[in-house]
């Protein structure tokens, strides 16, 4: 198995948030994607399954900004359900992203800021499990033997968002 780390790869973010979402019954329209997850949902080889869904998602995405997300995410799910937008300032975004939080119960995708191991800084995609006064972000890609879920306190993962833009993606 694989132990090159995927954290921040909005290809591999984007798979494990589409494979969430199909997981708990909110289906995208590409039947090739919807294979690819049912697939893994019931496989043995999840690393290879997970590879293959991660390989759909990169022959869609025409970029790694959160305005490339949410057209591949509107396009495969639809315009009224993909809501990229949390709020213009901080205390907006939180508020909507804990209403989110609340009423759905499921992870969404935030672009945040970050220094990487090698000591360049950039943004970076996290799948957003929790907002608390902990945040809590999923392993983006839990078929392989790299364990990257994380936490971190709410007014670091603030500011790390608030510098990529408050960018995020959420099911309604």
């Amino acid at each position: 198995m694989s132990t090159e780390p995927k954290r921040g790869t909005l290809a591999y973010t984007l798979a494990t948030w589409i494979y969430l979402l199909h997981a708990t019954g909110r289906v995208c329209a590409d039947p090739a994607l919807r294979q690819a997850c049912t697939d893994l949902g019931t496989g043995i080889d999840l690393e290879s399954l997970g590879e293959a869904l991660v390989e759909q998602i990169q022959g869609r995405l025409k970029g790694e900004t959160a305005q490339d997300a949410q057209l591949l995410a509107a396009d495969l799910f639809g315009t009224a359900v993909v809501l990229s937008g949390l709020g213009e300032n901080r205390e907006q975004a939180l508020r909507q992203a804990r209403r989110y939080q609340f009423h759905t119960g499921l992870p969404w995708l935030a672009c945040v800021v970050d220094r990487f191991p090698d000591g360049h800084v950039g943004p970076h995609w996290v799948l957003v499990e929790s907002l608390e006064e902990r945040v809590r972000c999923l392993d983006p890609y839990p078929w392989d033997d790299l364990d990257e879920e994380f936490e971190q306190p709410l007014i670091e993962f603030l500011v790390k968002w608030e510098l990529g833009g408050l960018a995020g993606l959420r099911y309604a």
